[in-house]
């Protein structure tokens, strides 16, 4: 027996990851001297001596790693890439995020806010978040149910899409909000 999932809800999950893909590489891009530094901050975190080269290399490396997903994404059919490597991808961001935190040395912004909420320090909430929009990434995976798609479905499919990356960028307005609520109370 195969686990199918409905075609209208891997097409969401698709719209989903392609537009947050897009949007945090674009992000990223726009100005690639903090990304390098908030990356070389991450390594530190797993103890890796400060290096510019290195940061760079790896900021490039992960840029297009997003680049690859949201094109992994908007391609159909490519269920098993495409999860593998937004898995991949939130869970190496999760890890960074996690082992930063426990060290005491978490970036002042996490690099990942491309939502409007600049500055915004990693934590606890963050990796988290990823961990949920990894179980997200693992609806890609499975072959689609094979049924006949209407034009309400695609259209269905596309709206949910742009909820769920409406959702992910009102979550990260409150985890961003909620730490800015909580160092005005300190």
């Amino acid at each position: 027996m195969s686990l199918e999932i409905d075609p209208v809800v891997q097409m969401a999950a698709r719209v989903l990851f392609t537009l947050l893909f897009l949007g945090t590489a674009v992000h990223k891009l726009r100005d690639l001297r903090t990304t390098s530094a908030i990356t070389s901050r991450y390594l530190q975190g797993f103890g890796l001596p400060r290096s510019p080269v290195l940061a760079a290399f790896v900021t490039a490396v992960l840029i297009t790693a997003e680049f690859v997903a949201a094109g992994l994404c908007a391609a159909y059919p490519s269920g098993a890439a495409a999860a593998g490597l937004v898995t991949a991808l939130l869970g190496a961001y999760a890890l960074g995020m996690s082992v930063s935190i426990a060290r005491g040395i978490a970036p002042e912004d996490c690099g990942c806010s491309w939502a409007g909420t600049t500055g915004q320090p990693a934590g606890w909430a963050l990796a988290l978040r990823n961990l949920a929009l990894i179980a997200v990434a693992l609806l890609l995976a499975p072959q689609a149910g094979a049924r006949p798609l209407e034009f309400a479905d695609h259209a269905g499919a596309f709206s949910l899409g742009l909820f769920a990356i409406a959702m992910y960028a009102t979550a990260d307005v409150l985890i961003a909000n909620h730490g800015l609520l909580r160092e005005g109370t300190s």
